[in-house]
């Protein structure tokens, strides 16, 4: 049976995976981002496909099996229908010429015929000037930017596999997307998101998980699995709060100017544990000192760097200290103020708030902070939350 030839294949494939042979794109991904494409074009028996970045072809052999089910009705034997869908529907290219080879040969073993016609080509994915009906494939996170715009040039319908806080379609052109879903993260904690780009006239995308889907217009960010905060967090940032105004230090550790002027000037590096010193601080000779660096203001202070799983730890620091490149700090008047800050970004409404973002976007920066309503909106905050979590 042909189905259990791609079936075979694809867990053959999964085995190397898994003993570190090689790295393919999980199933689930795969079978969750095909979801997204639209059902007319995935049993329509002339809707051609290209994967211009194919690797092995794993994620085309996992589209193969959404294939093989969905032209059931329009090519009923189960050998033409493969045939057909490896002929005359799927194409492959990498300009990678190793990669070709072995795209090939899981295509033909796929198939159980080793001289089965299958369209494989080395070739870069710039060179690529024919249209197709959907291109679709899994990225290099550094690619993406140049890839979609390309291929949105030449083509209707784009799907990506990538990283979802590392492009400019998760930042600021989010409502160029039509359809969006949050696939989890890979082994190395790496969130993964599937993006479906068609034509469009309007700045509505929908967002899609396991159970639910919903659209909204005009997007400020990317969801994670939980649609309900997700929907909590886009009210708090489409109503207009002012935000906090956040800054880092000039100097990264290493810098020739740390390095080549020690001093007293103490610059914040490492925040560290909630109630105990910070956890890496430098001295500095006062000549390197710029306004960035906050020194002479109270402030509280966030490492830069943070996980998706946690919220990293708000710290008050006292006038006498600056920070480095690692650290954001956000300028108060007193102490009290401080405080008070910190007692925000702890309640319940900032928290939820804090982890939805987190989900796709762990960082703590400057963007993550022009997200955070001033805590003067405390109160108008707390009914939105009421309102999505009574």
């Amino acid at each position: 049976m042909t189905t259990n030839n791609i079936n075979k294949r694809l867990k053959q494939l999964q085995a190397y995976d898994s003993s570190g042979s090689q790295t393919i794109i999980k199933e689930i991904f795969a079978k969750r981002a095909i979801d997204l494409l639209d059902v007319d074009l995935l049993e329509d028996p002339t809707t051609t496909y290209l994967d211009p970045q194919c690797g092995s072809g794993t994620l085309l052999m996992y589209l193969a099996q959404c294939l093989m089910k969905a032209l059931e009705k329009s090519i009923p034997d189960e050998v033409k229908r493969a045939e057909h869908i490896f002929s005359k529907q799927i194409f492959a290219s990498d300009i990678d010429s190793l990669q070709t080879i072995v795209c090939k040969t899981n295509f033909k073993k796929a198939l159980d015929n080793k001289q089965a016609q299958v369209n494989v080509v080395q070739q870069s994915y710039e060179d690529v000037q024919s249209s197709y009906s959907v291109v679709i494939s899994s990225l290099d996170f550094a690619t993406t930017n140049k890839f979609v715009k390309h291929f949105r040039a030449i083509n209707d319908n784009v799907l990506v596999l990538t990283r979802p806080n590392k492009n400019r379609y998760t930042r600021n052109s989010i409502n160029e997307i039509s359809k969006y879903r949050f696939l989890g993260v890979t082994a190395s904690i790496t969130p993964i998101c599937a993006m479906y780009f068609k034509p469009k006239t309007d700045k509505k995308v929908e967002f899609i998980t396991d159970d639910e889907s919903v659209v909204i217009d005009d997007p400020k960010y990317l969801p994670g699995h939980n649609l309900k905060s997700y929907l909590y967090a886009e009210e708090i940032l489409h109503s207009g709060f002012d935000t906090f105004d956040a800054n880092y230090g000039s100097y990264y550790i290493n810098h020739p100017s740390i390095v080549n002027n020690p001093g007293d000037e103490q610059l914040i590096f490492q925040v560290g544990r909630e109630g105990g010193p910070f956890r890496k601080t430098v001295g500095v000779d006062k000549s390197i000192i710029t306004p960035r660096e906050g020194v002479g203001v109270h402030k509280v202070v966030i490492s830069k760097n943070g996980n998706r799983s946690t919220k990293s730890i708000l710290k008050y620091a006292e006038p006498k200290y600056g920070t480095g490149h690692n650290a954001i700090w956000i300028q108060t008047q007193s102490k009290q103020e401080a405080d008070e800050i910190i007692t925000y970004y702890n309640s319940p409404q900032i928290t939820r708030l804090i982890m939805s973002l987190k989900e796709t976007s762990p960082a703590n920066g400057v963007g993550f902070w022009s997200k955070i309503p001033h805590y003067k909106n405390y109160n108008k905050v707390k009914e939105i939350y009421a309102k999505h979590f009574s």
